[in-house]
């Protein structure tokens, strides 16, 4: 037990380290690249050893602090954050100059080096809070699907299954952390990245959009807008071709009048996110589709794409679509129908629900 503790311990620091190596020889292949120098020791200090220590210190001490306290506050922590970074790059910096170790020093123009500071600062803070959340989020939802699993597989009537998800339902919403925390939170990295990055401000809007639509309570009924869900899904499709640079061959067609039809919130995003997680979608010869049918109450989703070559001779735990065909059965009973079908290369997703 202890073992496997440990085994845990050391590929989770031994996958933060990796990450960040990558990181940092991908950013200095691009610096080189753009501008024909090479960085020194002090560049890196500055650039990415404190800046590291700042994404840890902001994930793991700042945010779980302050998420439930009013946004003041978290607002004056990362202030102060940023006042500090700002004095101990700088004071480093005059200090190597003082002791010759260095002749030259990024604050040498003061206006660019504030200016440098200020947005690496905001670029890491960002990844640190989408960090801290996807975490928080992996282990909620961890703790849901264990829930829903244990009360669900203890039932056999469907009185009793309604009821259980319904429990599920509940220890969902109070699992979630505080929406206005979260909301404000990207509201000032979204206005700070403006005044900056325009690029960088785009996705951060896009995540804030996922996010309040995942964390809006849902109505009595249990159901949702489609038209919100198929926005939802749009959104997602966006932010993502945002993280790979406008280069993901995907296309999402949409065909019928969604008005005024009410779904299951998120069912159609479990399909569409595992396209993401196991679909080759830089394939410009085989691009990914998915096709979303509305004919009055009839629902047809088909997906079709090119199965990564890492991933086509790795199973699948099917946890994502095992609680897909649960919610399904519980809600639409005989009213559905899931099928799968795959081959070496291609895997193919069809959905059709009686509304």
């Amino acid at each position: 037990m202890i073992f496997a503790k440990n085994s845990k311990k050391t590929k989770f620091y031994g996958t933060h380290i990796l990450v960040w190596v990558l990181f940092i020889i991908y950013e200095s292949i691009i610096t080189i690249v753009l501008t024909g120098k090479f960085w020194t020791l002090l560049d890196y200090f500055n650039s990415y050893f404190i800046n590291i220590v700042l994404f840890y210190v902001n994930a793991h001490l700042v945010l779980p602090y302050s998420h439930k306290k009013p946004f003041y506050i978290t607002a004056a922590f990362i202030l102060l954050e940023l006042i500090c970074s700002t004095l101990l790059k700088y004071s480093l910096s005059e200090i190597l100059l003082y002791l010759k170790v260095t002749a030259d020093s990024p604050f040498k123009n003061m206006y660019t080096g504030l200016s440098y500071t200020v947005w690496r600062f905001i670029y890491f803070m960002g990844l640190s809070a989408g960090y801290w959340f996807a975490l928080n989020t992996i282990i909620e939802r961890k703790k849901v699907s264990d829930l829903e699993k244990k009360e669900l597989l203890s039932q056999l009537q469907n009185e009793q299954l309604e009821k259980k998800l319904a429990d599920s339902e509940i220890a969902y919403l109070k699992a979630q952390i505080n929406p206005h925390f979260l909301f404000n939170t990207l509201n000032f990295l979204y206005n700070s990245a403006l005044k900056t990055s325009v690029e960088l401000s785009e996705p951060i809007l896009l995540l804030s959009d996922i996010m309040r639509y995942a964390l809006t309570e849902t109505p009595q009924s249990g159901k949702v807008n489609l038209e919100d869900e198929i926005e939802q899904i749009n959104t997602f499709i966006d932010l993502n071709q945002f993280r790979f640079d406008h280069n993901l061959q995907l296309s999402f067609n949409v065909s019928g009048n969604a008005a005024g039809i009410m779904i299951l919130p998120l069912i159609l995003l479990t399909p569409i996110e595992n396209i993401f997680k196991y679909g080759d979608l830089k394939n410009t010869s085989h691009p990914a589709t998915i096709n979303l049918v509305i004919r009055e109450n009839q629902l047809h989703l088909t997906s079709i794409n090119r199965k990564l070559k890492s991933r086509r001779h790795i199973p699948s735990n099917g946890v994502g679509l095992k609680n897909l065909k649960l919610r399904l059965d519980a809600y639409y009973s005989d009213a559905h129908q899931i099928h799968v079908s795959e081959n070496e290369d291609d895997y193919i997703f069809d959905l059709q629900i009686t509304l």
